[in-house]
């Protein structure tokens, strides 16, 4: 599984959320959740910013690559 459904899901699992939780914080239901997941249907820019805003790397859902981390004192 790959792509962004996968990515998403690897998200909500990082952050310990049912599908049902992460689709009310998303403005969305849990089937339609469901089927961001499972690649059934993209998500909306609006639901990408309130999902972001609760602490989802959202860059990593959209290219699968992680937003760096800023190391300090390097």
């Amino acid at each position: 599984m790959s792509g962004i459904g996968s990515r998403l899901r690897q998200e909500r699992e990082r952050l310990g959320l049912s599908q049902k939780v992460f689709g009310e914080i998303g403005g969305v239901e849990a089937n339609a959740q469901g089927k961001y997941e499972n690649g059934g249907r993209a998500p909306k820019a609006d639901y990408l910013s309130r999902v972001a805003a609760r602490g989802v790397d959202i860059l990593y859902v959209l290219t699968g690559t992680p937003t760096p981390t800023q190391l300090d004192n390097l």
